[in-house]
């Protein structure tokens, strides 16, 4: 799969344009309307999730934006707007920034080290657990912690190479790909219609987008792409919003 074009490029050269009247594009860490792009153009492996994903938007409200309905399929330059529309579009009709890559994300590691116990697999439930019920991803040492002050959207799971890589619970894969950069070899797996989850730096990607996972299934195994380690980078989020995964995982 082709990789996105660096964000770092776009910001640069949009910069230069502002005194003419174009906006900069930041590289946003949260989901606020003045700090994200109005516009996205589908690239090759793109899905509405990991787009939502990117831009901390929840992915039915992108869903509903844009007029898609279930399954929610794209096709290569698309243009996915990233805002509500307008109430009174024939008044205001400004030309749209078009956005052609995702933002670079960089996950930030805190220094801690905790014991993660290894799961069984379970099968698929029919809704999202409550909170404390969810299974560890893998098995290694915790080294890095959710922190809304730091940027860090979910906790890092360090440990050998190869260790299997395990749903939190059950869902449907809804991307597997490398196409966001600084995470490497992602998994996203929604788990309702509010709670979805993230697997990230994994060196081998076992699941395809579409399929069934049950709870503690295996569907990666730990690498290190886009990180300097082998580590596992873990986000819950609701909503499209971060949350911290500690909540969640049983103790």
């Amino acid at each position: 799969m082709r990789r996105l074009t660096a964000i770092l490029l776009a910001v640069s050269l949009l910069a230069g344009c502002s005194s003419s009247g174009l906006l900069s594009i930041p590289i946003i860490n949260k989901a606020q309307y003045r700090d994200i792009p109005k516009i996205y153009r589908v690239q090759k492996g793109d899905t509405l999730y990991n787009i939502s994903w990117a831009f901390g938007l929840d992915y039915k409200q992108v869903a509903e934006w844009n007029g898609i309905g279930p399954p929610y399929r794209l096709e290569i330059d698309q243009q996915i707007r990233l805002y509500p529309k307008p109430s009174d579009s024939k008044d205001s009709k400004p030309k749209p920034i078009v956005l052609t890559s995702l933002p670079k994300q960089e996950p930030r590691a805190a220094a801690t080290k905790t014991t993660i116990p290894a799961k069984k697999a379970t099968p698929t439930p029919t809704s999202a657990p409550a909170p404390g019920k969810w299974h560890w991803p893998a098995q290694g040492k915790l080294v890095g912690k959710f922190s809304p002050k730091t940027g860090n959207k979910g906790i890092q799971i360090a440990g050998a190479e190869g260790t299997p890589i395990r749903a939190t619970t059950g869902g449907e894969v809804v991307y597997a790909g490398e196409g966001l950069r600084g995470y490497g070899k992602l998994i996203i797996i929604k788990h309702s219609t509010e709670y979805i989850s993230a697997y990230a730096h994994n060196k081998e990607i076992l699941v395809s987008e579409g399929q069934a996972i049950g709870s503690g299934e295996q569907i990666a195994v730990m690498g290190q792409t886009d990180t300097s380690k082998p580590m596992l980078h873990f986000e819950i989020r609701k909503g499209g919003n971060p949350i911290d995964p500690m909540k969640f995982l049983s103790q």
